[in-house]
């Protein structure tokens, strides 16, 4: 009992639940948000961490990660999702002129290098703005193409962010890209989604 009560004590600290192949809780600011995979993903378990800036993972292809052949094998891409401790500030549009148009582009990349960070489009669909992205920076992902798609949407009253990296060896359609993110703001969605809303 002493071990069982040390465990759940650990596992409260760290504001993780154990997550379930596709999915994974994230506590942030007191919000608990699911998080779930496109299909034929699955939460990398050492990825998940929660500080005061909101909760991030990785996805990866289960078949890597959890020795499990999926049903279809996944497009080669890695996703990442993040989760703010924060509600979406104003509209989808108004994050769009921000980050696009706006002195939010230096966010977008991922080398901490704005002046190498470009928008190459962008387009907002049933309430996920979806924005092509290309950094020319030192990427912290070995092997990562250069270009990369990142989707924003609202998931149980969070911003949550998915962005999915192709290969620079292996090219990932623009179409595979959105609709990997779709899925993961679909089911993300979804899995947040009051039972009195559904």
């Amino acid at each position: 009992m002493a071990l069982l009560a040390t465990l759940s004590g650990v596992l409260a600290a760290c504001a993780v639940s154990i997550p379930a192949i596709d999915r994974a809780e994230l506590r942030v600011q007191g919000a608990r948000v699911t998080v779930v995979a496109p299909e034929g993903f699955c939460v990398d378990p050492q990825s998940v961490d929660v500080t005061r800036a909101g909760g991030f993972l990785l996805f990866g292809d289960c078949a890597v990660l959890n020795a499990a052949e999926p049903a279809d094998a996944p497009v080669s891409a890695v996703i990442s999702a993040s989760v703010s401790n924060a509600p979406l500030p104003g509209s989808i549009e108004d994050l769009r002129g921000f980050l696009v148009e706006g002195p939010g582009v230096v966010t977008l990349g991922r080398s901490g290098e704005a002046d190498k960070v470009r928008v190459l489009s962008s387009r907002i669909r049933d309430g996920v703005l979806y924005v092509k992205i290309e950094d020319r920076g030192p990427s912290p992902v070995p092997g990562a193409s250069p270009v990369f798609w990142r989707g924003f949407f609202e998931a149980g009253g969070r911003l949550s962010i998915g962005t999915v990296n192709g290969f620079a060896d292996r090219r990932l359609s623009d179409g595979d890209a959105q609709a990997l993110l779709k899925a993961l703001a679909d089911r993300t969605r979804a899995a947040n989604t009051a039972p009195a809303d559904q």
